[in-house]
Parts: structure tokens; C-alpha cells; sequence
């Protein structure tokens, strides 16, 4: 027979409880909206890919790669940012990031324009 009390049950932490605390709903909501473009660019990516003509596997594979070098490029960042500082790795992060969707061509919409839309005013 022991003589130590049991332990006392943790308490019960709530998400209303969470996001109540102190900057923590300001810094989810800068988290998602900064992050919302690594979600949406493999989706640019596949879309950009098949209005070019390629094929969807072609697209997906163009976005598995982006989301690779994604995966393999964020602790490289996470590690210059502990070591320099998060302005210094920033700004150059960004233009590495943006670079190579510089040279992309737009889709031609020539032939959206060439073709005749219909008049939204009724035909007399």
C-alpha cells in the first residue's frame, strides 16, 4: 500500500483558451495569411502548366518539385535566421524565391481576346 496521494489531473486547456492568450490570435492569423502562398502555388503551378499545353502529370510533377525544394530550403532559412538574424535573411530569401517565376511566360490570351464576347446590352 502506498502512501503518495495520486497525481491530480491536468488541467483541461481549451482552444478559446489558447487564442484568449496575449498576440496569439494576431500571430495565427499573420502565419496563415504569410503562408497562403505556399499553399496556393503549387495550384498556380499545375494550372500555369496545363493552360501552356502540358500535360496535368507534367503540372504535378512541376509542383511536387516546388514543393520539394520547398521542404529542403526551410531549415537552410531557419538556420540562417537563427545564425543572422530574420531581416537580414528576409529580403534575399524573397527575391530567391520570386526568381524563378520571373522568366515565366503568361498564358497568350490572344484568342480570348479575338473572340466575340456577347454584348450585355439587349440587341435592338
Amino acid at each position: 500500500m502506498s502512501l503518495t496521494a495520486p497525481p491530480a489531473p491536468a488541467p483541461r486547456i481549451t482552444y478559446g483558451a489558447v487564442l484568449g492568450s496575449p498576440y496569439v490570435a494576431r500571430l495565427l492569423g499573420g502565419t496563415l495569411t504569410g503562408r497562403l502562398p505556399n499553399g496556393m502555388a503549387p495550384v498556380a503551378i499545375l494550372l500555369w502548366a496545363t493552360a501552356s499545353g502540358s500535360s496535368i502529370a507534367f503540372g504535378g510533377l512541376l509542383s511536387a518539385l516546388y514543393g520539394l525544394s520547398s521542404a529542403l530550403a526551410q531549415p537552410v532559412k531557419g538556420r540562417l535566421m537563427d545564425r543572422h538574424g530574420q531581416s537580414a535573411v528576409h529580403l534575399p530569401a524573397a527575391l530567391l524565391n520570386s526568381a524563378p517565376w520571373w522568366p515565366c511566360p503568361w498564358p497568350d490570351r490572344t484568342a480570348d481576346r479575338a473572340s466575340p464576347r456577347p454584348s450585355s446590352s439587349p440587341a435592338v
